[in-house]
């Protein structure tokens, strides 16, 4: 079973990046967990920390 992808803001500049509606990175970036848990924290429309890999 897949999970819906998620909605992704498009920054307006020089360079377009789909970014997360949960968490300030972009969506391209994210592994496994991460898709998951900004799913997750969307579909319960809560709000708390980032688990995306410091870069």
């Amino acid at each position: 079973m897949t999970s819906p992808a998620l909605p992704a803001t498009t920054e307006r500049s020089s360079s377009a990046v789909a970014t997360c509606a949960v968490c300030p990175h972009p969506v391209a970036s994210h592994d496994a967990i991460g898709l998951r848990f900004c799913q997750a924290t969307l579909n319960g429309a809560m709000s708390r920390g980032c688990v995306c890999p410091s870069s």
